[in-house]
């Protein structure tokens, strides 16, 4: 790099001697500097820089990832609204902030577009774009320039004490590049009033433009990528009066000019797969990520709270030669994950409305693990949609299934994955998320699952089964071995009541566990038990708007000293009917054991 040279010479203008010194400003009506102000992320903290900069008479460029706003610790749809009717400018920075080298370039272009295309929609004239992590290559400049933009900035290329001592001390005008447009390297919370006021009398020497690049406004413990409230206000207490030598602070759109482009469409992404399609990419994690090689290629880690997971990448697979391992060594809180990228269509699974969606996965595990699923609307925001009944461990490879509720009516993609909340070990393979049309199982057929409740579950209850009830009563649970049919069997004790009951029903869900039935039909139940105490059947019923109430209840079954069968023909199933759910019903002290469960329409 090249050494700054400091020098000392005189010229004469209009007969007079004047002296330049190090230091001296040089900008001028006629080789002016602009100063631009611009802002990444859209983070909520930059609103103390709107009022600093409108305390100055002066305006800023605001970066937005439009799929982030509105979410904690970013701004609102209204602060966007008062940024641009103070006179600030919007630019985009992609939808949600992702590393663009790191993306396919048809996501590269969604991500690029949909971002400008929304803000467009919010009514904002968007002309300027900024790279996330100033990561760039020629390929995304014009994918950039493609979405209507007039420039993009990157960051660094002009003169920095620490790195960059022979760049040049600012941008020209135009710029030498409009979609790579150079600044000073980020200003942090190192960085000096001095130095931010050396680059700008650097700048003044040439004139042209000098971008700022700035993250966020903050007082204490703050991250790197920050300024001080009273640094800001400082430097522009210092840079206000340079209007005087031609320094003026405008808006990345106020340099670079041009026209307020129309809406480009962007990419297309895959449409939803078709009933029994798998719709994960790199579903048996073979291909290992071209930038973390702990992580599959199109995955992601994920997870919330106050934990330690280590995912990597193992060869203890299910088929082929890799598999993730997610291991949870400390937990307060929150849980982990491995899942599909929350992009906008490369790696996450496209959905439709009024569909239902099975998730699988193969998996090993030490705790008890369930599946967690998120959403994605039109505008790129990914939110939590719904999780799964916990599954059981297992010390084998077994293969997990749930399936989906119908998805919220906003959602046009979904990730899926299993996830660990204990400190244990999950490992997962071959996963799995496709469309997959519900229907009740045929006539004459048992429509309930484990049945002879042989699959134990996570929860002390046996897979697909849980307890319910109501009123001031203690009921105890327990596997047994006192079976009807296969292994296992279930017994239900009451060891005290004042009121209410206690019975054992397939889980409150709809298309997993609680069979679908079709409105119209009479239902046969039955069930081997013995018991203490008299007992009937309890039905429940889910409305298609997913509302779960009590429907009927059976006549009573006298108590029995060893297996017997409780049978009962249901009333016609009421329109409206969803799902059914059911159990025989212990309302006294005493107990009931049950197994064999049977569900039969006809």
């Amino acid at each position: 790099m090249k050494k700054a040279v400091k020098y000392l010479f005189a010229t004469v203008l209009a007969g007079a001697a004047i002296l330049i010194v190090p230091g001296a400003a040089r900008a001028s009506i006629t080789n002016p500097l602009a100063v631009s102000f611009t802002f990444d992320d859209g983070v909520a903290d930059q609103l103390t820089a709107q009022s600093l900069l409108q305390d100055h008479a002066m305006v800023g460029t605001f970066y937005i990832n439009s799929a982030l706003i509105g979410m904690p610790s970013y701004m609102t749809r209204s602060q966007l609204d008062d940024l641009a009717a103070n006179g600030h400018e919007i630019g985009g920075h992609t939808a949600t902030h992702q590393d663009l080298l790191t993306l396919v370039p048809d996501e590269q272009n969604r991500q690029i577009c949909t971002d400008r295309n929304t803000l467009l929609s919010w009514g904002f004239d968007v002309t300027s774009f900024a790279y996330p992590f100033a990561n760039l290559d020629p390929g995304i400049e014009a994918t950039a320039q493609h979405c209507g933009y007039n420039s993009a900035r990157a960051v660094g290329d002009l003169y920095d004490a620490t790195d960059c001592d022979d760049c040049p001390p600012a941008e020209t005008v135009p710029p030498a590049d409009a979609y790579a447009v150079r600044t000073p390297d980020d200003v942090e919370v190192t960085t000096t009033l001095a130095e931010l006021q050396d680059l700008v009398t650097r700048a003044e020497v040439t004139g042209g433009w000098l971008p700022f690049n700035l993250h966020h406004l903050c007082d204490t413990g703050c991250p790197a990528e920050s300024i001080s409230s009273a640094t800001l206000d400082a430097f522009l207490d210092w840079l206000a009066p340079r209007t005087a030598v031609g320094t003026t602070v405008k808006r990345v759109d106020q340099v670079v000019g041009g026209a307020v482009h129309a809406a480009v469409p962007a990419t297309a992404p895959p449409a939803p797969g078709d009933p029994g399609v798998n719709t994960v990419r790199n579903p048996s994690l073979e291909d290992v990520s071209a930038f973390d090689p702990n992580l599959p290629d199109c995955w992601q880690s994920a997870g919330y709270g106050d934990n330690t997971a280590v995912q990597t990448r193992v060869t203890d697979a299910h088929t082929g030669g890799f598999a993730s391992q997610i291991q949870v060594t400390a937990l307060t809180d929150g849980d982990a994950k491995v899942i599909p990228r929350f992009d906008l269509g490369a790696c996450s699974s496209q959905v439709a409305p009024g569909r239902t969606y099975q998730a699988s996965a193969w998996y090993k595990s030490d705790v008890p693990v369930f599946f967690t699923l998120y959403q994605r609307n039109a505008l790129g925001q990914w939110s939590y949609w719904t999780q799964s009944p916990r599954i059981a461990p297992s010390a084998t490879w077994q293969h997990a299934v749930w399936n989906t509720p119908a998805p919220p009516a906003t959602a046009v993609a979904a990730s899926s994955g299993l996830t660990i909340d204990s400190v244990g070990t999950l490992v997962v393979d071959d996963l799995g998320f496709a469309d997959n049309p519900l229907s009740p199982a045929p006539d004459g057929v048992n429509a309930l699952v484990n049945p002879s409740l042989e699959t134990p579950g996570a929860d002390g209850y046996p897979a697909c089964w849980t307890g319910a009830g109501y009123g001031s009563n203690t009921p105890v649970w327990t596997r047994v071995t006192d079976a009807a049919d296969g292994a296992y069997a279930q017994k239900l004790e009451l060891t005290d009541r004042d009121d209410g009951d206690a019975k054992l029903i397939p889980g409150w869900d709809s298309g997993n566990c609680a069979p679908l039935v079709t409105p119209g039909k009479t239902l046969s139940l039955s069930v081997s038990y013995h018991g203490t105490q008299p007992t009937y059947f309890t039905l429940y019923r889910q409305d298609t708007s997913g509302n779960w109430s009590w429907w009927t209840q059976s006549p009573p079954f006298a108590a029995a000293a060893s297996y017997t069968t409780a049978s009962w023909v249901t009333p016609v199933v009421p329109s409206g009917t969803r799902a059914v759910s059911f159990g025989l019903t212990l309302d006294a002290v005493g107990e009931v054991t049950t197994d064999n469960y049977s569900l039969v329409s006809h």
